[in-house]
């Protein structure tokens, strides 16, 4: 005689639903609280690409609050008096060294009190130097010309960003967009998975094996990047963008920027006429444009040079997909 159990409706479901989503996981994703559970972390951080990270690490454990919502520029943003506000329920807040911190960071420490612990994810990062210029009016430099007292820190020749005539976008002590280089993603992944740690001890394990797959995933990601660019002549390795947001992409995989902008703003008709020049003798094929900042100077060099235009948004929230995505668009272009 065979007996038969019939488990309750309810608890055959929720059997159901557990054995759906662990089939349905991908592989490499981050292990994640059960959807109801709540948040076990508060973090607020800067710009988009930084919630990516610490997702990836907590998984959904934290709350992710970002300051600079998408579209807006983190060189001049403000906060509202609401972001503010909510801000004393934040436990960590992470900064990445953008400009519009300089101006607000007493303000948000104070708004989130003394329960909140400020974590500088660019904190051991050597920055690249904002001192070198292009198209420079003030002293006739040309665009080999590297300011006195310009130091290399031994990088090699012509694969710093260079300015066009310099931006006054608060760069003192050197280029903020650290986050554009897996390397140095890396790193950061290692400052907040230590973050957390601390902050919520009692899922350590979870943050620890979190961190370690995110890290492979970036090792994965630098060696696709480098077959990208493995077979690019030397002389076709340089593309142009408006703002200079791309020198540590550039310089993780020995690539030439340079930058369109002239203090921030579009170049007018003089410099414009000198940098076409400019993009017809170097023969650059690869403009990056991005929404933060308008595309007019850009369209206007690639319809005189018969370069492509590439969409490049360094806020992107999804890092890795734009990353890769960026990556493959210039690689394409370059090796034409």
């Amino acid at each position: 005689m065979t007996i038969r159990f019939a488990l309750p409706k309810a608890i055959a479901q929720l059997f159901a639903l557990l054995s759906l989503s662990c089939l349905l996981a991908a592989p490499g994703s981050p292990a994640v609280a059960p959807a109801n559970a709540a948040a076990a972390v508060q973090v607020a951080v800067s710009i988009l690409p930084q919630k990516y990270f610490v997702q990836r690490i907590a998984g959904d454990l934290a709350e992710v609050t970002v300051m600079v919502p998408p579209g807006a520029d983190p060189h001049t943003y403000e906060p509202k008096p609401s972001q503010m506000r909510g801000l004393a329920g934040a436990k960590l807040y992470m900064t990445i060294g953008v400009p519009f911190e300089k101006a607000w960071l007493e303000r948000i420490t104070a708004a989130g009190g003394k329960d909140m612990t400020m974590v500088r994810l660019e904190k051991g990062i050597d920055l690249l130097p904002q001192d070198e210029h292009f198209l420079d009016e003030d002293h006739g430099h040309d665009a080999d010309h590297a300011k006195p007292g310009h130091k290399e820190n031994g990088h090699k020749d012509g694969h710093h960003a260079e300015a066009a005539e310099g931006h006054h976008h608060d760069h003192d002590g050197g280029d903020p967009h650290i986050w554009l280089s897996p390397a140095l993603v890396k790193m950061m992944a290692g400052s907040i998975k230590a973050a957390l740690v601390k902050a919520d001890p009692a899922h350590a394990p979870l943050y620890r094996a979190n961190h370690d797959a995110f890290v492979r995933e970036l090792d994965e990601l630098d060696l696709h990047i480098n077959g990208l660019f493995e077979n690019v002549p030397e002389n076709r390795r340089r593309f142009m963008v408006f703002h200079p947001a791309w020198s540590y992409f550039a310089h993780n995989y020995n690539l030439r920027e340079i930058a369109i902008e002239v203090e921030g703003r579009e170049p007018g008709p003089k410099q414009l006429t000198r940098i076409v020049e400019f993009a017809k003798k170097e023969k650059i094929e690869a403009i990056f444009v991005q929404p933060q900042f308008s595309k007019r100077g850009a369209e206007t060099i690639a319809r005189n040079v018969g370069a492509t235009l590439i969409e490049a948004d360094p806020l992107a929230e999804d890092w890795a997909a734009n990353i890769r995505r960026v990556a493959e668009a210039m690689a394409n272009t370059l090796s034409k």
